[in-house]
């Protein structure tokens, strides 16, 4: 993969991921006005964090090494958002107290809670709160979609060949 082209692929994902947080704020705040859970915040932090990675690759633009310490993180953090998706929809409407519970004691503890007079990383609903879904599926579904995705896009820049540059 020429330099170029893995560039734009690493601001591809930096881009993807401040996309998915901005949605993730317009559903909070715009016409259904979907609260977060403290597991939905949790994952505006990891797509955040592999947005940043993505960032510093594209700018860094680096060598074989390079990108694959870049996508190992990238990876490596989807793989965390997945699995924390994957708990959250596993335990649906058994996880009423959400906001109560060390989970959510934790992320409303965090300083970033307040950032933004507490819009943005401040979880405000429930685990267990029902939404219309969003193109005939719930957010957490299409997060765990996007999670998986990025993991993909980072296992390919790993695996792809050096001659490839």
């Amino acid at each position: 993969m020429k330099n170029t082209t893995l560039r734009t692929l690493f601001f591809a994902v930096f881009i993807l991921c401040f996309g998915l947080v901005a949605g993730a704020y317009w559903f909070q705040h715009g016409p259904q006005q979907q609260q977060p859970c403290p597991l939905c915040i949790l994952q505006r932090y990891l797509y955040l964090g592999i947005g940043l990675v993505a960032l510093l690759a594209g700018l860094h633009g680096p060598d074989l090494v390079g990108r694959r310490i870049y996508a190992a993180l990238i990876w490596l953090l989807a793989l965390m958002g997945v699995g924390l998706t994957a708990w959250q929809l596993s335990k649906g409407d058994t996880m009423t107290s959400c906001l109560s519970d060390p989970i959510g004691e934790f992320v409303q503890s965090l300083p970033s809670a307040q950032w933004f007079e507490g819009k943005l990383f401040f979880a405000t609903g429930g685990c267990a709160d029902k939404y219309p879904p969003t193109f005939g599926l719930s957010l957490a579904v299409w997060s765990l979609i996007c999670f998986a995705a990025l993991s993909m896009i980072a296992t390919f820049i790993v695996l792809r060949p050096a001659t490839s540059r």
